[in-house]
């Protein structure tokens, strides 16, 4: 038995030579300021999204359809001339002259339809930005809330390394008092270098959620409010900023396929000329106007593809936006069921913390008066700290599944 205390006590004091200077000197919060809010936030993450290409892509295709819905003519107008003689022939002084503007004129409908488009594709553009919007919005509750969840465990851990310093001190206080062994003195140190071991790890992930929250938001201090209220909203509907885009985007679909019954067509022309001719030298010339207007025949028959392929297209963006409302309330349920978990455990888990700080006052006050050893003490220190920690991780958690329940609700910031 002695020969084995002395390996544990030689294992302990390299144990606490190899980390002496891996302590870390204090716990590092991340800066707040009142001039920031979650919504400047979103205002920066939403101004920086790639995305903002499409409005104007999307502006562009507007007006170029807007110019076309207003055009006099379905078509490109064509100017035609034409002159004839026979000077390499007869040589009798034959001469035509003729000129003609044809001029494609727009079907029943068709000239209508396309302004509805661009209406219907100009009602989409504040469907997207409500819907980026809400993308930021995520973002920056993702970011916000890493950090959050990152410094409560780094706080923790940096408390519980302070009690193992406390500890060390009390301990160092009675050998020299004599009523503990030196052993006790290398087990302490061992369990300080075990407690700022895992500061350490957890102060990283908290440095990390820091940078990730700057590289998104270019901002280095947090807004000194992230909590959110929780809505009594508890469903999913056509305002959700998701679903209202693909709605949009449906009533676009519905537009061009009225329109696509056009694609295949072929317009009625409408032609005017004008002919000068002679027959011979000593004819006067003859003039004379001509209108014309030409129709397609069987025109259902080359309307068909370009009608299909409208169905189909808004067919599979139905099956999308069905699709999407069932991924929205399944999140929505998932996350609702979280919630109301986690706030049955808190009251259960509020009850556990009271009663393991009753039973760490006891246990110290029998460490005190040599009634336990230094391991049991740290191990009820231990169960005191996990209740505590246990308490505290629940009520972040429940602060941020509010803010994710917002989020899959539709509710930007």
């Amino acid at each position: 038995m002695l020969l084995i205390s002395k390996k544990v006590i030689l294992i302990l004091a390299l144990i606490g030579i190899a980390a002496e200077n891996a302590i870390a000197d204090s716990f590092v919060e991340a800066d707040t300021s009142p001039n920031i809010t979650l919504q400047t936030l979103v205002d920066k993450v939403y101004q920086k999204q790639p995305e903002q290409r499409y409005e104007q892509a999307q502006q562009q295709k507007i007006q170029a359809n807007t110019d076309y819905a207003n055009a006099t003519f379905a078509g490109h107008s064509v100017v035609s001339l034409r002159h004839q003689n026979d000077v390499i022939g007869s040589g009798d002084g034959l001469q035509e002259w003729e000129g003609n503007l044809e001029m494609p004129l727009w079907l029943p409908e068709q000239q209508q339809q396309q302004r509805i488009l661009s209406d219907s594709m100009s009602a989409e553009l504040p469907a997207y930005k409500a819907y980026m919007r809400l993308q930021a919005s995520g973002a920056v509750r993702d970011a916000v809330w890493h950090i959050i969840t990152t410094k409560t465990v780094s706080q923790q851990a940096y408390q519980a390394w302070q009690t193992a310093l406390k500890l060390e001190k009390d301990v160092e206080t009675r050998i020299d008092a004599g009523e503990m062994s030196a052993s006790d003195k290398l087990l302490a140190t061992a369990h300080v270098y075990e407690m700022n071991q895992l500061f350490l790890e957890k102060q990283a992930e908290f440095n990390y959620a820091v940078s990730y929250y700057h590289a998104l938001t270019g901002e280095t201090v947090l807004p000194e409010t992230h909590d959110e209220p929780s809505v009594e909203k508890a469903q999913i509907d056509s305002q959700h900023p998701a679903l209202a885009l693909l709605d949009s985007s449906l009533a676009s679909l519905r537009v061009q396929q009225h329109i696509s019954k056009f694609d295949g067509a072929t317009n009625p022309n409408l032609s005017v000329g004008i002919r000068r001719e002679k027959g011979a030298n000593d004819e006067d010339f003859n003039n004379s106007l001509g209108i014309g207007i030409s129709f397609a025949l069987e025109n259902d028959v080359y309307q068909g593809p370009a009608i299909a392929q409208a169905a189909k297209a808004l067919a599979d963006a139905e099956i999308e936006r069905q699709q999407l409302e069932r991924q929205l309330i399944t999140t929505l349920d998932q996350v609702t069921h979280r919630l109301e978990a986690k706030q049955q455990q808190l009251n259960v888990v509020s009850k556990q913390e009271q009663a393991t700080m009753d039973y760490l006052a006891v246990q110290q006050r029998s460490f005190e008066l040599g009634e336990i050893d230094l391991v049991t003490l740290i191990r009820s220190q231990s169960l005191a700290n996990q209740a505590h920690n246990q308490k505290q991780t629940l009520q972040v958690e429940i602060k941020q599944l509010i803010a994710q329940r917002n989020q899959a609700l539709g509710i930007s910031l």
